[in-house]
């Protein structure tokens, strides 16, 4: 593991840690993922603020690892060696996390990166993916070998995350209305910051059929365990439903109120950005 601290220029012009970034990228690939994860956890030094990496157990920890670093799709392939740049890793990430730190105020970022050897995440999300267990704190799933578009993946799944980070520290999600603003405010920041892309998850409905599901979401927003079906199982429901409804339920409350900022936005109640959005009306 690979410790650094990130920092940028703050209040009267003096430098300020804004971030702490642990690595996971050297390892054996010989390794079986139990090994492997195992090692990891072993890895990752406890906290009295963030625990293990967000995680008040290691055995969380470590369910989390054995859900997001395993190749479930071709279980029986090699692990790759961790062969991006560690040089171009470091910069993409305190870029994005500087960028992340100019639009809203909060707390130094804990950062862990950890490999992934998912086919999914290769082919369907750029080669990246994340975590948020914690206020301040998430995780990035990372494949071990570029991407077409590594680069600009590892930047919006950290402004993803990053506002997820900061919102933790002001409300806990408990039911699906909860998970759809907070996913959609989390979507709607990195539109902000790069424009809408057709790979993001929010774009995964046309706004019409994303207005269809609301309508079929919306007398089950109270329920608590609606999270993987509706976000990321992609059987009973369209895959991303939820980051698209979120997102555009979001977009509609900006749209109404432009002038309120991204720290204010992540203070308030999912219930009030989503009576103010007056979202389907």
């Amino acid at each position: 593991m690979q410790a650094h601290t990130i920092t940028d220029i703050q209040k009267k012009g003096k430098s300020g840690n804004i971030g702490t970034l642990q690595l996971f990228t050297k390892y054996d690939p010989a390794f079986d993922n139990e090994t492997l994860i195992g090692n990891f956890v072993k890895e990752v030094p406890y906290s009295k603020a963030i625990g293990y990496a967000g995680f008040t157990k290691k055995k969380h920890l470590h369910d989390n690892l054995t859900y997001n670093i395993p190749d479930f799709e071709n279980a029986n392939t090699q692990h790759q060696a961790f062969s991006i740049s560690e040089s171009e890793l470091l910069r993409t990430i305190k870029e994005a996390l500087q960028l992340c730190h100019k639009n809203v105020s909060t707390s130094p970022t804990n950062i862990f990166l950890f490999p992934t050897f998912s086919t999914f995440v290769k082919d369907k999300m750029g080669g990246v993916s994340g975590y948020t267990p914690y206020k301040n704190t998430l995780l990035l799933y990372v494949s071990p070998q570029e991407t077409e578009r590594w680069k600009e993946a590892l930047t919006e799944t950290i402004c993803h995350e990053f506002m997820h980070t900061v919102m933790d520290n002001h409300y806990e999600r408990k039911n699906l209305l909860d998970d759809l603003v907070f996913e959609g405010v989390a979507e709607s920041f990195v539109s902000f910051l790069f424009g809408v892309k057709a790979h993001m998850p929010s774009q995964a409905l046309p706004f019409k059929e994303a207005l269809v599901w609301y309508e079929k979401f919306k007398k089950r927003f109270r329920n608590t365990k609606m999270y993987y079906p509706v976000f990321l199982e992609g059987k009973e429901y369209p895959l991303w439903a939820g980051y698209a409804i979120g997102y555009q339920m979001v977009e509609a409350y900006r749209k109404r109120h432009p002038d309120t900022s991204w720290n204010d936005i992540v203070q308030l109640t999912p219930k009030k950005i989503y009576e103010k959005s007056e979202f389907g009306k």
